[in-house]
């Protein structure tokens, strides 16, 4: 078993205003995620992993496969495999845990391949 506080773990930007500490087993992957307003995280899709979003505090509006969805805290969703979804924040600060199913081992830091997230303005 390994076990470490999450504010051991590098916080990083990888959108602006949208910050992330990543951890990752052997077969999945968990992220806790900030926004702080205003941030937006431009539509996009996983090919490769399911996600799953766990609000903690704050609200934010999600589209799911053109669903579109205020998420606050306590509310859970799911992203599945091939979905287009992307979202924004609503007011001050906002956050949540996702975890993929298999791991983005992309997410992490230090990791040496490509980006896995669009630039603000593209779609993948």
């Amino acid at each position: 078993m390994y076990a470490c506080p999450w504010s051991d773990l590098p916080e990083t930007e990888g959108l602006p205003n949208n910050f992330r500490r990543a951890a990752a087993g052997r077969e999945m992957s968990v992220n806790r995620i900030r926004w702080v307003h205003p941030t937006e995280l431009p539509p996009h899709v996983h090919d490769d992993a399911e996600q799953a979003i766990v609000m903690l505090a704050g609200r934010i509006a999600f589209t799911i496969d053109g669903a579109d969805l205020e998420l606050s805290e306590g509310d859970i969703a799911f992203v599945p495999r091939g979905a287009v979804h992307g979202g924004r924040s609503i007011e001050g600060e906002a956050e949540f845990v996702e975890v993929f199913s298999p791991m983005r081992v992309d997410l992490l830091p230090g990791f040496l391949g490509g980006p896995s997230m669009p630039k603000q303005g593209d779609q993948q």
